[in-house]
């Protein structure tokens, strides 16, 4: 098993992809382990956690303007019937 600190290094790395579930089962596993023996990675961790949910509680309600939405449908639509 590697030492805390190359275990801490393993975990800041994969920080964003295990938040987001794209680490493979092992790696979250050991994630997890670790994340239960390493206060200083788990306030890391918890700190990502706040950012991220900070970041899409400010953009949730955010729509985009009108004229971008008609511009992307009607290139949308152009791919599609490409005559």
């Amino acid at each position: 098993m590697p030492d805390l600190t190359t275990m801490c290094s393993f975990v800041m790395m994969r920080i964003n992809a295990f938040l987001d579930h794209e680490v493979d089962e092992a790696t979250a596993d050991a994630i997890r382990i670790h994340l239960s023996d390493c206060e200083e990675c788990l306030n890391e961790i918890e700190t990502w956690e706040q950012i991220r949910s900070a970041v899409k509680h400010a953009y949730e309600s955010t729509l985009a303007p009108e004229s971008l939405v008609d511009k992307v449908s009607d290139r949308i639509r152009r791919l599609a019937d490409p005559k």
